[in-house]
């Protein structure tokens, strides 16, 4: 039988009973599947053109409408192929909200080239890699692209990509030639934008987590899955291009940052570098929020570093209808006495909720009381008897999955809501973070009022109300003047340690200097993470 993908225009030849999501694997063609094809995210929608499948499934109608159903919309894990297939792939969503130009410190110098010299700096993160191409004579970036990382077919978490690495022989390899096919792709894009042949870039440096420093590198990372996290190199690493397969020039020198332990990597090391922080007086705190949150408290000259598994909730992957930042995403929230303001991205028809407006939303409801500190949602019965509007309490109604609250009322789609177990989602998540911060200031002696600065490090971190996110207990307690939103501070340590071998220098002092701590390791973590559960 055949497979055909649009828009791929690639047709495959498939066995009978396969599913559609494991015939585009197969192929490394991209379907977002966050639950890894286990049927329980519901993101992996595709429509049928022609050919003939199987009745939905009692999954499939949890997930999609009626009106859905009845356009060829299903979902890519549950259909099996009995039949020749036409398939459409809907394009993969990148963050569609304005990308931060990669900026340099006012005091920073690069070094002196006597004669026009390129460089490629990479920010290697779970869901999305950055490329920034740069003038090593002039100090000056010429492009910047960014690309959804290939990897993610094989799981939206670090970890799933660790089991997936040790399935089968191969596939180490295969994640590997993954990375590099996306860093290629985008040396192949300055090329067709910016004239710049591959054999102009005569250097490259490279960060990432932990992860996806191995990954990229083809070492084995199995020794991060589990107690005590052990990593198979810290680094640093220097490679020449041509043995570690990036197509630059043959003789370019290629440099991955170090990381500094287990789930804490070259990337939270360039934030560092970025910021400055081991430098600025008193107590500072960076975080990059992610799947895979790291954390960086320096006073008084010391460094502590911890990464906590925050989850892809502020992703929007463990959310009912959570989705990227792309169109259609809500992005802000404003629930009052007897309305709801959305703000959409692109001011198109709301289609779910992206981190930011998860943030927000769940901030406003703790306000108004319809979530209370332990994170229960209100019932409906229970809103009208507490003398909440008609326009509130009607949102209020039970649903598939607990109680849950209408955002959007759908008219020709699936309203979007907030449900009972989202709510959870972001109490794991944020108790993650919260426990992490907490930890690494008991370690120092010192309270949220010592804090001078919280670098929030990441896209996300550009987005987020920080307001909200201190009403939820994700950051510290303090005035939200002292959150100060960095952007990609990965992208600009690691071309720093691009363009100024002395700020390379320093990137390997600061690992090497940073002190780890190991959260599982902590006799008080479990009691810590319970406790920042509550809002």
């Amino acid at each position: 039988m055949k497979v055909r993908f649009e828009p791929n225009n690639i047709t495959l030849d498939v066995k009978a009973g396969e599913t559609i999501l494991q015939t585009a694997k197969n192929a490394s063609i991209l379907i977002e599947a966050d639950c890894f094809g286990e049927g329980t995210c519901g993101k992996c929608k595709i429509k049928i053109l022609s050919g003939s499948v199987e009745e939905p499934d009692e999954v499939e109608k949890r997930f999609l409408t009626e009106e859905e159903i009845n356009k060829g919309i299903r979902l890519a894990c549950r259909v099996k192929v009995t039949d020749n297939l036409v398939v459409l792939i809907p394009q993969k969503s990148e963050d569609q909200r304005k990308k931060d130009l990669v900026w340099l410190p006012e005091n920073f110098t690069h070094d002196k080239r006597q004669t026009t010299e390129y460089g490629v700096a990479f920010d290697i993160g779970t869901t999305t890699v950055v490329g920034m191409l740069w003038d090593l004579a002039e100090g000056k970036l010429i492009n910047s692209v960014a690309r959804t990382n290939p990897q993610t077919t094989f799981g939206a978490d670090v970890i799933s990509r660790i089991l997936f690495s040790k399935q089968e022989e191969g596939n180490l390899k295969l994640l590997q030639e993954k990375i590099l096919d996306a860093l290629n792709s985008i040396i192949l894009e300055f090329k067709e934008k910016e004239g710049i042949s591959p054999e102009e870039i005569c250097c490259a440096t490279a960060v990432g987590n932990t992860t996806m420093s191995h990954l990229l590198l083809g070492i084995d990372p199995f020794g991060l899955a589990m107690v005590p996290f052990t990593p198979g190199f810290t680094g640093p690493v220097e490679i020449l291009a041509s043995k570690l397969g990036l197509k630059i020039n043959n003789n370019a020198k290629v440099t991955v940052l170090p990381n500094i332990a287990g789930h804490v990597g070259s990337d939270i090391v360039a934030v560092m570098l970025a910021s400055n922080i081991k430098e600025l007086d008193g107590a500072n705190l960076a975080i990059d929020i992610g799947t895979n949150g790291e954390i960086v408290l320096a006073y008084n000259g010391e460094i502590l570093a911890c990464s906590t598994a925050a989850g892809p909730a502020f992703e929007g992957a463990s959310i009912s209808q959570g989705m990227r930042a792309t169109k259609g995403a809500i992005e802000g929230v404003k629930i009052k006495e007897d309305e709801v303001e959305l703000l959409v991205i692109d001011n198109a028809i709301p289609i779910g909720i992206c981190g930011s407006g998860l943030i927000e939303c769940v901030a406003e409801m703790l306000n108004l009381g319809i979530i209370s500190e332990n994170g229960r949602l209100l019932t409906r019965e229970d809103a009208k008897q507490k003398g909440y509007s008609k326009e509130i309490y009607d949102r209020l109604r039970k649903g598939n999955n607990g109680n849950e609250f209408v955002l959007y009322w759908g008219k020709d789609s699936k309203d979007i809501t907030l449900t009972q177990k989202d709510v959870r989602e972001v109490q794991l998540a944020k108790a993650a973070i919260a426990a992490g911060i907490k930890i690494l200031m008991n370690e120092l002696g010192i309270v949220s009022s010592d804090l001078n600065n919280i670098f929030l490090a990441g896209a996300f971190g550009n987005y987020i109300d920080k307001e909200s996110a201190i009403t939820i207990g994700l950051l510290p307690d303090v005035p939200k003047e002292k959150v100060v939103s960095i952007g990609n501070a990965a992208g600009v340590g690691v071309s720093m340690a691009l363009l100024s071998e002395s700020a390379l220098e320093h990137a390997f002092s600061l690992a090497k200097y940073s002190k780890h701590i190991e959260l599982a390791a902590n006799p008080n973590f479990q009691d810590i993470y319970l406790g920042e559960m509550y809002f």
